[in-house]
């Protein structure tokens, strides 16, 4: 499911039997459950009230709780309630008035700053003090993404980090996080990130081999391989980690 729909769901992964985040990782690893949009974690983010496993927590987009159930057993609704959610990301909740939607619809289209210009210039009235918050809440959304711009770049994940940064650039033409857009682009396309992005596209090969034919001698070698041609780059420091977590 977290393939089929990518970066339009967020699957957050929680090992909650008390296994070692290196085992955990092990084993993710040797399923080839690799993924470049789940997220897999041994802190538990809050507490559902399940006694055994496997168990899920569907939350909507404004937070709420839509299912809390085995997903073995409610999967139909799991995937009926992702649906219903992914129609209301793009006309946004019911209960906001015309322009409001308006302005969602166009922070969802990637229009941040039209967006949020649109809703700071509604004048006083019934819808401003709702147009004030909905303006709040899609500020943190755009900041939010912007931190992830900034952790892809850290991560040395380049194709996803390209394909944001050209995302904001455009969208946030005219507002004051512009300047953190420019910043950021500029790091990521310096001389020196030169090396880190040749030893990205190395390791992604690998990681992409390991993710369709799981773990073998010739993965293996490549993590090795990585590791020792690209040792100071943060892709040759994974590589390490990866191969000697697999006992390479």
């Amino acid at each position: 499911m977290q393939e089929k729909y990518g970066d339009q769901v967020q699957f957050l992964f929680v090992e909650a039997q008390g296994t070692a985040p290196s085992d955990t990782e092990k084993f993710v690893l040797q399923k080839s459950w690799i993924s470049d949009h789940a997220i897999w974690t041994n802190e538990q983010p809050f507490e559902t009230g399940a006694r055994g496993i496997p168990h899920c927590v569907v939350l909507g987009i404004d937070g709420e709780v839509l299912i809390n159930d085995n997903p073995m057993s409610a999967h139909g609704a799991i995937e009926a309630a992702i649906e219903a959610q992914l129609k209301l990301v793009k006309k946004g909740p019911k209960e906001l008035s015309a322009p409001l939607a308006k302005a969602w619809q166009d922070f969802e289209k990637g229009m941040y700053a039209t967006a949020l210009k649109s809703l700071d210039a509604i004048p006083e009235g019934p819808d401003k003090d709702a147009a004030d918050k909905l303006s709040n809440t899609l500020t943190l959304r755009a900041k939010a993404k912007l931190n992830r711009l900034t952790w892809l770049i850290e991560a040395a994940e380049f194709d996803h980090a390209d394909k944001l940064a050209a995302q904001l650039a455009k969208g946030m033409v005219g507002h004051e996080l512009e300047e953190k857009v420019k910043e950021l682009s500029t790091q990521l396309t310096a001389k020196e990130m030169a090396p880190e992005r040749e030893a990205a596209k190395a390791l992604d090969k690998v990681e992409k081999r390991m993710a369709k034919d799981g773990i073998d001698g010739g993965v293996l070698k490549g993590l090795k391989a990585v590791s020792e041609k690209f040792a100071q780059t943060r892709a040759g420091k994974r590589a390490t980690h990866l191969a000697e977590l697999l006992g390479a």
